[in-house]
């Protein structure tokens, strides 16, 4: 009876083990899986064509200066610009606040107002860019009022200091960014 009583517990043992290690079994597995995510990228850049900086110029006179941006990132994008004349010191190398700007005329590009608006010191692009899209012309050149500019510009150099940000489209980011309610247009 004894040798019965041992048989049976070795085989409840075997039947017990063989159950929690098919159940085991069955709650298991070893496969592996990796997600790569990857987040897209806004960055924009400037095409400025015409002078850079421009001295000796005579008053009334008009220079080219063709400015647009593109898109290089991977996402969607708007795009604003803020044009900022400057008048440099007589060595050129910094900002002389003294001198007006007021003499400076920026010549918009002919059809500016079709694909941009501007609010707030700001040149609002009216259309998404995608990856190496490009707005059309916003500045086509600058002309110097001949009747404002006097001696003191005798010798002075005139920067466009062109000013470009970029916000993903998506998810109103530009809210947080610029801070603003709505797009202008």
């Amino acid at each position: 009876m004894r040798r019965s009583l041992l048989i049976g517990l070795v085989v409840f043992s075997l039947a017990a083990l063989l159950v929690v290690g098919g159940t085991m079994a069955f709650f298991t597995d070893n496969e592996k899986v990796e997600n790569t995510l990857t987040a897209g990228t806004v960055e924009v850049e400037i095409n400025e064509h015409g002078f850079k900086d421009i001295t000796n110029w005579q008053p009334g006179g008009t220079e080219n200066k063709d400015v647009s941006v593109k898109s290089t990132g991977s996402k969607g994008t708007y795009v604003r610009v803020c044009l900022v004349p400057q008048w440099l010191n007589e060595a050129g190398t910094d900002v002389d606040t003294n001198l007006s700007v007021g003499n400076v005329i920026l010549n918009l590009a002919s059809n500016w107002g079709n694909n941009w608006v501007y609010a707030d010191g700001w040149y609002y692009y009216k259309q998404k860019l995608d990856k190496n899209g490009e707005t059309s012309l916003l500045l086509d050149s600058v002309t110097l009022d001949s009747s404002t500019t006097g001696e003191e510009y005798s010798g002075r150099t005139l920067r466009i200091k062109v000013i470009a940000e970029g916000v993903q489209a998506s998810h109103d980011a530009y809210k947080r960014v610029w801070g603003i309610d709505d797009l202008p247009w």
